[in-house]
């Protein structure tokens, strides 16, 4: 029978084996060195348990995927993460919603889509021990935990503030055979847009192109192709806005259409509007409809100067269209609001007008502004523009002054400290007002009554004696007010569709806010700016050593020579040209430069872009 060792003996006869001591081993024979094992990581009965690597080994590796969420001491885990046998390990399963609701951008349509119909129970998928671990969740569909029913859609979208009607059919079907695809279940109202007034007119608003001739022979014994109507003639109708009606989004909130836009015509002394919309001419001549926000429209007569206009005529000033036979000859102003058409060359002069510009010969070192441009460099205009300015800062200080001496229990007469103002502060005004009244004074006929008043109340400010006794507050302000109107009634005179339309040009500058039309020989030396179109009719026009910019496009043939100066070419949109022997082509912010002859080119921005 064998002896049952005690404690005492076996930690004795451990001691005298020495097993932990290196001596004992044969000599030459060196220790194993332990054994190397990487980390590894194991999943059963939903427990991850960890194993610490041995020898040097790696850290065991676990990561989780969708919808798990993995934490290691309390740090969710996004990615891979190396784990200890210290870690603490938890885990838990993200739950998705079983359906979604989602509300369109311009709230007028709730959608629903259903992700699933049941939700399980789950559980992990157990792993084998491994050094690397995905962490995976699977349903247990033996397990239903909840079932998608009609009531909990109907909750949400209540939740969610839904008031539309609720199409209860729609979400039912899709509980019982679901698409899985958003599908409509509440839908608002879109408001009905009205619609905006419209203004149909019934005459063409610039001259048509009979005027010139390209090739062949003209009839002069046919006048200009000029719009005309006759009295008691229908110009225009205001077709009326209409109103739209309001609708609602799936919130119950109203939605109310974009108001629709009005427009607001009058007609001057020869055109009746008739409470319905209908403008109707009551004198023959020229129709013509001007402004922007409130259309204005009126029946222009025409201003005939048989021959030319030189010294003898004098400067032409006129408030509708000017219409010259022969020549505008050296230092002449022609200045319309309206159209100008000339049969014979400008000779270096200045036409101005708030609409059209036709010239039957050659335009050499002159201006010619149409349109907008017109406007602004209208003397009228400018001169009524500046003076108004003037008598607003005269008004503001000579208020001043009055208080300065009330304070000081001091009196002066009124026009006693107008006079002190011109004489020392705005020395401007006085000649600005002799030149009102020089141009005043040259408007040919029908305007020399509306502008009497103007002209009356200005020759007070010439005479000093006269000023001092009866000017008063009032009278400035009324002055400053007639001012105003003159200003705002030019203004407002542009016509939308003008152009420039000529045969041939030198030396010259032509600004419309239209087109620019040049009909035979071209530009030389000259400087053209349209904010639309510049465009050359003849195949042998020549545009030589000058500055073209258009607001949409160029439609040019010869561009430069052998020899000269060369031109720059500039549009917003397209640059077309038939030959171009030297010169620049800017398209927006792009250029190209051309040294060397091209043929048929058109540049637009992809073009230079692409060269560039």
């Amino acid at each position: 029978m064998k002896k049952q060792i005690t404690e005492s003996e076996l930690r004795t006869l451990i001691h005298q084996l020495n097993i932990d001591r290196d001596e004992d081993l044969p000599e030459g024979e060196p220790a194993d060195p332990p054994h190397k094992q990487d980390g590894s990581i194991r999943i059963r009965n939903q427990q991850i348990s960890v194993q610490n690597p041995t020898g040097g080994g790696e850290y065991a590796v676990i990561y989780p995927m969708s919808p798990v969420k993995l934490y290691v001491n309390e740090e969710e885990v996004h990615g891979e993460s190396p784990v200890k046998a210290t870690d603490r390990i938890t885990w838990k399963v993200e739950e998705r919603s079983l359906f979604e609701i989602t509300i369109s951008e311009d709230k007028l349509f709730a959608y629903l889509q259903v992700h699933a119909r049941e939700r399980y129970a789950t559980t992990l998928v157990d792993e084998a021990p491994a050094r690397r671990v995905i962490v995976r969740a699977q349903d247990d569909n033996n397990l239903v935990l909840k079932t998608l029913q009609l009531a909990d859609v109907v909750s949400k979208l209540e939740a969610m503030s839904v008031k539309a009607r609720i199409e209860f059919a729609a979400i039912q079907q899709e509980l019982l055979e679901p698409t899985y695809q958003p599908i409509v279940v509440a839908a608002g109202k879109k408001p009905v847009e009205g619609q905006d007034a419209k203004l149909e007119i019934y005459f063409p608003q610039q001259v048509t192109s009979e005027f010139f001739e390209v090739e062949g022979s003209i009839d002069y014994r046919n006048h200009l192709r000029i719009p005309t109507v006759q009295n008691g003639e229908v110009m225009a109708r205001k077709i009326p806005m209409k109103e739209g009606s309001a609708g609602y989004d799936v919130l119950g909130n109203l939605t109310l259409p974009t108001p629709p836009k009005d427009i607001f015509i009058m007609g001057k002394a020869n055109v009746e509007v008739s409470p319905d919309g209908v403008v109707i001419a009551q004198a023959q001549g020229r129709p013509r409809v001007t402004g922007g926000k409130i259309k204005t429209f009126d029946v222009s007569t025409a201003y005939v100067i048989s021959g030319n206009v030189d010294i003898a005529t004098g400067n032409i000033v006129f408030s509708g269209d000017v219409v010259v036979s022969g020549d505008v000859t050296d230092n002449m102003i022609i200045e319309s609001l309206g159209n100008v058409y000339v049969y014979g060359n400008v000779y270096n002069s200045t036409i101005t007008a708030t609409g059209s510009i036709n010239v039957r010969g050659n335009v050499i070192a002159s201006k010619l502004y149409s349109g907008y441009f017109g406007v602004l460099f209208n003397r009228l205009y400018q001169t009524s523009k500046l003076l108004c300015d003037y008598i607003e800062k005269l008004l503001t200080a000579s208020k001043m002054l009055e208080q300065a001496l009330e304070a000081k229990r001091e009196s002066v007469r009124y026009g006693q400290i107008v006079q002190l103002l011109l004489e020392t502060k705005m020395k401007e005004v006085v000649p600005l007002i002799r030149e009102l009244n020089v141009v005043i004074s040259n408007i040919q006929h029908i305007k020399q009554a509306e502008y009497g008043k103007l002209k009356e109340l200005s020759a007070i400010f010439s005479e000093p004696i006269k000023l001092i006794e009866s000017a008063t507050y009032e009278y400035v302000q009324s002055f400053l007010a007639l001012l105003q109107d003159t200003h705002n009634e030019v203004a407002r005179m542009q016509e939308e569709n003008v152009e420039i339309s000529i045969s041939q040009s030198q030396n010259s500058e032509l600004k419309s806010n239209g087109d620019i039309v040049i009909h035979r020989d071209g530009v030389l030396l000259c400087e053209l700016f349209s904010a639309r179109n510049i465009v050359f009719h003849s195949n042998h026009s020549i545009c030589r050593g000058s500055r073209l910019e258009a607001g949409d496009s160029i439609l040019a043939k010869i561009i430069g020579g052998q020899t000269g100066a060369i031109s720059i070419l500039k549009a917003k949109r397209k640059v077309q040209v038939q030959k171009m022997y030297s010169g620049r082509v800017c398209i927006g912010k792009y250029c190209k430069d051309i040294f060397e002859p091209i043929d048929q080119v058109t540049f637009d921005i992809q073009t230079l872009k692409k060269d560039g």
